[in-house]
Parts: C-alpha cells; structure tokens; sequence
C-alpha cells in the first residue's frame, strides 16, 4: 500500500479512498470468491480526459481490483538470458510499478524466443536490472547483492521483504550493479516477485549455476513470513 500510494503520487492521480478502505475492499473481494489462495491485482488509472497527454486535474479516477489464481511454483531453478529490453539508468518512471509493461512483454517474448523461462532487462550501461517480473538477487564470494534501484530497478515489495530476511539472518545485502557475464560466475542467483516469493536460478545465458544454502535459508524466511502474516490477518 505504501508503494500503491508513492506510485499515485509521483503521478500525480488523486486516490478516490483511503488505503484502509481499499484494503477492505480487498477483504471484501475475498470473500465474495472464496478464494484464501489467490494473486490480488490493484489498478488506478486517471480516468477520462481530454484527448492527448496533458492533464486538468478534474479527472475522475477509477479504481479496479482483481482476484487471479497464483501461479505454478516453477518445478525446477529457472534460466534466464540477456535481452534486447532497456531501460534508462535514473528513469523516474522505473520506481512507478505502472501499467506501462511493454519493456516486460519483449523481454518475455525475447526470452521464450531463445527457449528460456525469463529474460534480463538491461540498462543503458548494460548492467542488469530485473527480469520480466522480477528482481535479481545474487550470491558472490559469501557475500548477497541485488542491483541498485538507481540502475532502473523496480523497487520491488518482496526485494525489500527478502532484504530484511537476509539481515535478520545475519546476512548482509550489498547493492551493485552487474553484468550478464558476472552472474554466469556468481555461487548462486535467485529472484524475488510477490506472485512466486523466492524462485532460484539454475542458468544464466546458457552457463549453469551451482547452489547455495542462504537461497534455501531465504526461501523457508520467506514462507514462515507469510506464514505469519496469514494466520495473524494482517
């Protein structure tokens, strides 16, 4: 919800209720669906306007929540490759998790393509940011790393939950920008989405990656949490 609400801000869309009622309308959609289990979706759009970009500010916003089935857990460790996706290294609009997806779609399309099940989308530099619908975690010489949000990274909720588990582990994140070639090198990579919570990686541009027991340490933190937070309802 804080991000939900960050993300109206910078765009500058007037949100039609408060977080506390939404949240109830979530609850509310639960239960009409009977679906405990489930992947909600929030969307706010700006609502009508005049023809062409600018804005007057009187526009109505709409507000549309969803309830989808959760995704398959991935049977094995995921491959991933390189893309032609890009972002540019500072964009504001990367922070914004909005429906603008079409860097996303190619890096799907470019990764089922070349046979893998996601792909890398690149900055200017030619540093990795994030898959398609994920964010990047690695291991290298004991130490975690994950790309810097400054890189075009989509500050994603279960990157920082994931953050906050590897410190209570007592294990601390380091934030670095990387290269394909790297990760090909790295003891271990995974990533983090609140669709699939903590998925590993098992190939990177064709070179496969060995294992780690902290992607295993984070994987069962990441479950409890939940865990947690499922049987408190909050």
């Amino acid at each position: 919800m804080m991000r939900f609400t960050d993300g109206a801000v910078s765009l500058g869309i007037a949100l039609p209720q408060t977080t506390e009622s939404l949240l109830g309308n979530v609850h509310e959609l639960i239960r009409r669906n009977s679906m405990s289990e489930s992947v909600m979706r929030i969307a706010l759009s700006r609502g009508v306007g005049e023809r062409g970009y600018g804005v007057t500010g009187e526009e109505q916003p709409t507000l549309l929540i969803t309830q989808h089935s959760p995704p398959t857990t991935p049977a094995k460790p995921l491959s991933l490759v390189s893309t032609s996706a890009r972002v540019a290294i500072g964009d504001p609009l990367a922070k914004v998790k909005s429906a603008n997806k079409l860097g996303s779609i190619l890096a799907k399309r470019d990764a089922a393509n070349q046979g893998a099940d996601d792909g890398f989308i690149l900055n200017s530099d030619g540093n990795v940011t994030e898959t398609s619908s994920a964010n990047l975690f690695w291991v290298e010489g004991g130490t975690l790393r994950t790309p810097p949000v400054s890189d075009g990274v989509l500050p994603g909720v279960t990157r920082r939950l994931v953050v906050g588990l590897a410190y209570a582990l007592g294990q601390p994140v380091r934030e670095e920008s990387v290269a394909p070639e790297r990760l090909q090198q790295a003891d271990a990579v995974f990533v983090t989405s609140a669709a699939t919570g903590v998925i590993a990686v098992g190939q990177v541009d064709g070179a496969a990656l060995g294992t780690h027991s902290l992607v295993c340490q984070l994987q069962d933190a990441y479950d409890a949490e939940l865990a947690r937070h499922a049987a408190t309802g909050d």
